[in-house]
């Protein structure tokens, strides 16, 4: 008799083959304790016929998109045919180190107002990404212009001042190891992911509603995983810039029809200020187009 499946474990793959491969072969070294699936949603890649992932890994489900549409669009797909109770959206570039998978589950399994959990993410050559974060707003920008943090204690403002040493409940954490309860999703609308964005900030939204309901999303340093970052993108020296302003895009949309037209204004407005006041020639460009933003409202 097949054991009933604890866990639902969603990644999408647009070709990144060789790390997909890496991240399912590091999740059943190191998975101990937890039945769970394997449910792989091919995003149209071009790179080779995805029929190969099943060649190596019989065991997994897979799902062929006729079209690449996105991340979010991406997992709802996997999560139609998900027969977890838990549900773990995992990047293509994460690769395991640990029994994290465990872990995690355990965290949320303790607690039924925990919502999300996610773990520590690493670069690879073991710098910590400051995953842990607040929602936006005008306060915290108010407080970075004038360097206030310095006073506050780094628990005040996470993200980049954080140093994601000790456990806490957050605003939002990234996407690429969110374990979140199916029961969860089944309460949002249409009982699936929101995915009005094709790809950036959607963790920041989902995170947004979650909370909404109630539920609470915590970070967690008692393991770690690495975290291959932008694997799926072409490195160049632009790349970064251009993740923002696509990433901008989402998030004006989300302020506007959250917070309304004069906080998304202000909030933009403050933000240039603060990249400026950075004095550093990286930052410039960067409040640029902040205050390009700005002053298109």
């Amino acid at each position: 008799m097949n054991k009933k499946i604890k866990l639902s474990i969603i990644i999408i793959n647009y070709n990144t083959f060789s790390l997909t491969c890496k991240c399912i072969e590091s999740i059943i070294q190191h998975t101990q304790g937890v039945t769970y699936e394997i449910i792989l949603v091919d995003n149209a890649s071009t790179e080779c016929n995805p029929e190969k992932f099943t060649e190596l890994f019989p065991q997994i489900t897979l799902i062929k998109s006729a079209e690449n549409v996105g991340f979010a669009k991406g997992n709802n797909l996997g999560l139609a045919v998900a027969k977890g109770e838990y549900i773990l959206l995992l990047n293509s570039d994460i690769e395991l180190i640990a029994n994290s998978i465990e872990v995690c589950l355990k965290k949320i399994q303790a607690n039924p107002k925990i919502g999300v959990v996610s773990p520590l993410l690493v670069y690879p050559d073991g710098k910590i990404q400051h995953t842990a974060n607040k929602f936006d707003n005008l306060t915290y920008e108010i407080i970075e212009i004038f360097r206030l943090h310095r006073f506050l204690g780094n628990k005040k403002l996470l993200g980049f001042y954080f140093s994601h040493n000790e456990e806490m409940f957050v605003d939002w954490v990234w996407g690429a190891f969110f374990l979140i309860r199916k029961e969860v999703i089944e309460k949002m609308p249409q009982k699936k992911l929101p995915d009005d964005f094709f790809m950036y900030f959607e963790d920041v939204q989902w995170c947004y509603l979650i909370k909404k309901l109630g539920y609470q999303i915590l970070f967690t340093p008692a393991t770690r995983v690495i975290h291959h970052v932008s694997a799926s993108s072409s490195l160049n020296k632009n790349i970064a810039i251009s993740k923002l302003e696509k990433s901008l895009q989402n998030e004006t949309y989300f302020w506007l029809k959250e917070k309304g037209w004069l906080y998304t204004k202000i909030l933009y407005l403050l933000r240039a200020l603060k990249y400026l006041s950075l004095r550093k020639k990286e930052f410039r460009r960067i409040a640029q187009i902040f205050w390009k933003k700005f002053l298109r409202f």
